[in-house]
Parts: structure tokens; sequence; C-alpha cells
């Protein structure tokens, strides 16, 4: 019988990733990780959550040592972009929110075998064990030490670990071997399938003041594009290898109503309300196809002092909009590689784990709240302008902030911070509040051909400003107290805003506070 300080069930990114910060931070431990398929990986392989945003794209290039690898294998992305109205003659026609350039932090489409194929290579060169192809059978958790059981294509195995983690994805072995699983109120639904074909919006028009909306060198094709109407969107996710990630995600009312069960029903969807895209798919072969009924879930633990650990999809998932996944597996990574960490030293991890899971929940929990009972105004241009001017205030303003500058698993700085995140938080619920208000009128507005455009929002600018700074190798010192309060001020006024445009009389005219965060925003929202 083999023995590791740890164990990972999970050779995605979630395992890989925390055997590698784990191996970085920490050489001198003994690491395993046990996976059911095979290395290499095939370039495109089945998984969702190709598309990365600040935190995860972070995480990967400063705490896994993944920059030369992404910025040499994998596509930079162009930001999210949203498409809204009915089907106008010219795509043209149609109103278009997102930036005309890229805003500082880099960030990605990534083709999953790839980076999953470099992580591995890494970690065996690094004395790092991978047991490939096997399964776990059965775990003893109860002890000091965790009894692994797997079967191998050469027969079983038994591992003993001081730690185990699980990052098996939705296999969810620990959540299941405890009792741990949990629902949550958010309800929606995903059909997902990748076709062998790139697809580019921007040929989908020829119109010359549409062209020039973005910089030549900004394609929208790079794009997490999605195509939105009422209780529902569409993603367009481009990969290196060619490949085109497509899903369609819809809340309970649009998806009882889809009758969508399989490949040829789903184009038939698509003709019936996004015809463009059913187009370019044309004849294009589906390499697979899922159906993710109520995709949403929660943990009742994650964390634990005993020597257990879960992480990625094998503990909680909230919802694909925005691409959240790679941010909560950098979250979670980095508590777990902190308690284990902290115990190899000896020292009690109560309160720490504790704090950690209080403080996960709490995030999962804030995160949650910008879905549930929202998907009813994807079709909604003034909402979803305003919603996604909110939500990246509070992304990076707030979370980002305190992710980039290394304070979430600082107990003293979080500790600190608390009455101020605690502001924040309830500043949030409140206007996410207003956006479920307006959701449920599932409005979908007259095209106007308004292209409002988030890169001339001052105070996105500004936030993306600081965490370039905190992002850069030696970057000079930033109080992320004092920042906080500063984006906070900010933040504040950009609710106030957001409340007054959402409002049924809302005003026209700019004040000069106003445009010192906002620009024009709101001639281009309320136009």
């Amino acid at each position: 019988m083999k023995t590791f300080d740890v164990v990972i069930a999970g050779g995605g990114l979630a395992g890989l990733g925390l055997a590698r910060q784990l191996q970085m931070s920490s050489p001198e431990l003994s690491i395993a990780v046990i996976e059911k398929q095979q290395f290499p990986r095939p370039r495109a392989i089945a998984k969702v959550g190709e598309s990365t945003v600040e935190i995860g794209s972070h995480y990967l290039a400063k705490h896994l040592g993944l920059a030369d690898h992404l910025q040499q294998e994998h596509l930079k992305k162009f930001g999210i972009r949203m498409f809204f109205g009915e089907a106008a003659p010219d795509f043209a026609q149609q109103d278009e929110l997102g930036a005309s350039q890229t805003f500082g932090i880099p960030t990605y489409q990534i083709d999953r075998g790839d980076i999953e194929n470099h992580l591995a290579e890494q970690l065996q060169a690094q004395g790092v064990t991978i047991i490939e192809s096997a399964q776990v059978s059965t775990l003893d958790t109860t002890g000091a030490t965790k009894i692994i059981n797997l079967n191998t294509v050469n027969g079983p195995q038994s591992l003993r670990a001081k730690w185990f983690v699980d990052a098996a994805g939705r296999a969810s072995l620990l959540k299941n071997h405890l009792s741990l699983a949990t629902q949550n109120a958010h309800k929606s639904n995903a059909i997902w399938f990748r076709i062998d074909r790139r697809i580019e919006l921007d040929d989908w028009t020829s119109n010359p003041d549409w062209q020039a909306r973005c910089t030549p060198r900004h394609k929208r094709w790079l794009s997490t594009n999605h195509l939105v109407g009422p209780g529902y969107w569409v993603w367009i996710i481009p990969l290196a290898s060619g490949v085109t990630s497509i899903g369609i995600v819809m809340d309970d009312i649009a998806f009882n109503s889809s009758n969508i069960t399989n490949q040829q029903s789903a184009l038939l969807w698509l003709h019936q309300n996004q015809k463009r895209c059913a187009e370019a798919i044309g004849n294009a072969r589906f390499m697979d196809f899922v159906i993710l009924p109520d995709y949403s879930y929660d943990c009742k633990q994650m964390f634990s002092d005993q020597g257990w650990a879960i992480t990625g999809e094998a503990g909680m998932f909230a919802d694909p909009f925005y691409s959240p996944g790679t941010d909560f597996i950098a979250i979670g990574n980095g508590f777990i590689s902190e308690l284990i960490r902290t115990q190899m030293r000896g020292e009690d991890i109560r309160f720490k784990a504790l704090l950690s899971e209080k403080l996960f929940k709490s995030i999962y929990s804030n995160t949650l709240s910008l879905y549930q009972g929202q998907y009813g105004g994807f079709g909604d241009r003034v909402m979803m302008g305003l919603k996604l001017l909110w939500d990246y205030s509070y992304y990076w303003g707030v979370l980002s902030l305190l992710y980039f500058g290394d304070v979430l698993v600082n107990l003293d700085s979080i500790r600190s911070l608390s009455p101020a995140l605690q502001s924040a938080q309830i500043l949030n619920q409140q206007v996410q509040e207003l956006f479920r208000k307006r959701a449920l009128q599932r409005l979908v507005l007259a095209n106007r051909g308004v292209f409002m455009d988030q890169y001339q929002i001052p105070c996105l600018q500004y936030f993306n400003k600081v965490l370039m700074q905190l992002h850069a190798p030696n970057h000079g010192s930033i109080n992320i107290a004092t920042q906080l309060q500063e984006n906070m001020a900010i933040i504040t006024q950009v609710a106030a805003a957001v409340t007054n445009m959402l409002s049924t009389s809302p005003t026209t005219t700019i004040s000069d506070s106003e445009r010192d965060i906002l620009g024009d925003y709101r001639l281009k929202i309320l136009s």
C-alpha cells in the first residue's frame, strides 16, 4: 500500500490545478492524482468550461505558472458579447452589448484537452504520481489516515493519505460518500454540444459601420458570444483546435416549451429562434451532445479539518453565465492549499477551515444571486446592459480585488475587511432584486442597432487598471483595505445610477459625478 501526503481524485482542471499549486508552493509534499481516463487526452475533450474570466485566468497564469502556455496554445478572449432583439434583415441592426477593445487582464478560450495534457506532463516531470485508468471503489475518510481503494487496469490498488481531495466532477465521490448533497433555489437547464467547424460572427454582416465598432485587431468571434432572448441564451465559444462549443441555456419556462431532446430538435429550435446560428452550424459534424436539466447544485460542506476537501464541480455548480467555473476552482483550490500547508506545518486548522468554508459559501451564494430568477430578462437590452455594468463593477471592484490581492486566504485581512464586505453583499442583493423584478416582464425590445460599448465606461477601466497593477510581476504595493473603500464608493454610485435607470421614470440628464464614472452610458441604455 503506497502512502502519500495528498491524494486527489480527478485529473481534470480542478484536480491537476490543485496538484500543481501544491507542488509549486510545497515541493516536499508527496502527491498522487487518480484519473479514470488516460493521458494524453484528445485536444477537443468533451468538457464544459472552455471560457475563462479574470480570476480564473489570473489563477492559471500566476498560481499555476501557465502564462506562456495560455498565450501560445489557446485563444485570447475578446470579452463577453451579447446580441439582442428579433432577427433583423441585417445582423448589424441588432442591438449589441460588448467592448470595442479588450480591457487589460488577458482572458482565454481554453482547449481543456491541451491544458490538462500540459499540466499532467508538468506534474509527472516534477515527481507527482498520476494513476491513470483508475476509479475509486471504496473510501475510508474517518481516521487520520485516509484509505482509498482503487480499481485499475492492473488490478486493485490501495492508497493511504493524510489528505484526500475530491476533484472528480459530477461523480461527486465525497459528497455522495458523506451525504453532503443539497439543492439550491436556482433552476435552469442546458443543452451543450461541439461542432467541427469555426463560427465567425464577424462574417454575419458586411456593414462597414458595424465592422468599425471594434478596432481592427479585435475580432468578435474571439468573444464568448451570446445570442439572447426571454428566458434563454446561446453561447458560441471558439477553440484553438478549430472546434466551436455551442450551448443553449434556458430557464424552466423556455426549456419546457423548447421540446429539445436530441441534436435534430436542438437545430430545429435554433432555426426558429436564432436562425443565423443554425445556418452557421449547417451540416457540421456534432462531436458530442449533452442535455443537463436542473444543472445548478450545492454542497453542505467543502472543507474539513479532518483531512478531506472537495473542489470544482464535485461540490458546487452555480451557472455557466459569466463562465465562473474556473474562478471557483481557483478560489476553492486556494483555500484547500492553505489548509493543507497549514496542517502540514503542525498548526491547528479548525478555525481556518470554518472561516474558509464560511467565506467560500458566501462567495457562492453571492454569485448565485446573479442568476436566480433573472433569465426572463436576458432578452431585455436595458436590463442586461445595466446588469453587466453592475455585475462587472462588483466582480472587478470587490471579488477580483480580494483574489488578485491574495487576501482571501489571509485570516487577519479578511476579518478586518468583513464589515465592508458585508455592506457590499447587502448592496449587491438589493440590486439583484431589482433585476429579478424586471426579469418577470420577459421583455424583448425593438431593435435600434444600439452598441453599448463597455470599454467607454470609466469605472470599468479604472477597476481593471487596479487589477492590472496587481496582476503584473513585481507589482507595487496596493493597500487592499484602502482600495476596497475607494472601489465601494464608486460601486455605490453605480448602484444608484442603475436603480434610477431601472425605474419607471429614469432621468435622461447626466450629472457630472455620474459622467465621471459612467460616461454617457445612460444615453446608450435609454436610447
